[in-house]
C-alpha cells in the first residue's frame, strides 16, 4: 500500500484553508474512517488495512451503494463511540459484517466480535475469513487469487 493511490492524499488536502471545505483532512488521527460514500445501508463491512481498498474496489466494481466500508484504524483501545456513531449513521437494519484477510485462527477478529456484537444491537454481527490454518498464507500465487476472490465475493453476499 506504500504506493498504492488509496494510501495517498493530495498536497491541497493539508493546507491549512482547506480545512475547513473538504471532510478529507482532519486535525487528528481517525480511529474509525467512516464511509461518506453511503448514506443508509443495508450491509456494513467492518475490516482494516489492504483488505479495506479491495473491497472499495470490488464495491465499485459491482457498483454497489448499498454497502458501506467502514476501516477500524486502532483496535485498542476500541473505539466504540466512533463505531457507534457509524453503526446510526447507516441505519438500524444494516447487516454488520467484520472482514479480515487473515485465516479464522489469526488475525483481530476474536478481538473484534465480542465487541461488534455488544455494540450492534439487533443487527446480525456476520464474518467473512479465510479457513483456519497453520500458515497465514497458502504460499502459492494462483491458491492465494482464489482465496481473496473468494473472500470478497462473500463480503458482499454472504447472509
Amino acid at each position: 500500500m506504500l504506493r498504492h493511490p488509496d494510501a495517498s492524499s493530495p498536497i491541497q488536502h493539508f493546507q491549512k484553508d482547506d480545512f475547513q471545505r473538504n471532510d478529507f483532512t482532519h486535525k487528528n488521527f481517525l480511529n474509525v474512517i467512516p464511509d461518506t460514500t453511503v448514506g443508509e445501508a443495508d450491509r456494513i463491512l467492518i475490516c482494516t488495512g489492504k483488505i479495506g481498498h479491495e473491497l472499495q474496489a470490488e464495491r465499485k466494481k459491482r457498483k454497489d451503494t448499498s454497502t458501506a466500508i467502514v476501516f477500524l484504524e486502532q483496535l485498542y483501545p476500541f473505539p466504540e463511540q466512533e463505531v457507534v456513531a457509524e453503526f446510526d449513521r447507516h441505519g438500524k437494519n444494516a447487516d454488520v459484517v467484520w472482514v479480515q484477510e487473515e485465516p479464522a485462527n489469526m488475525g483481530a477478529m476474536f478481538n473484534m466480535l465480542p465487541r461488534l456484537k455488544r455494540i450492534s444491537g439487533d443487527r446480525p454481527v456476520l464474518t467473512v475469513k479465510r479457513s483456519s490454518g497453520a500458515s497465514p498464507a497458502t504460499g502459492s500465487a494462483k491458491a492465494h487469487e482464489v482465496e481473496q476472490k473468494t473472500l470478497l465475493t462473500l463480503a458482499f453476499t454472504t447472509k
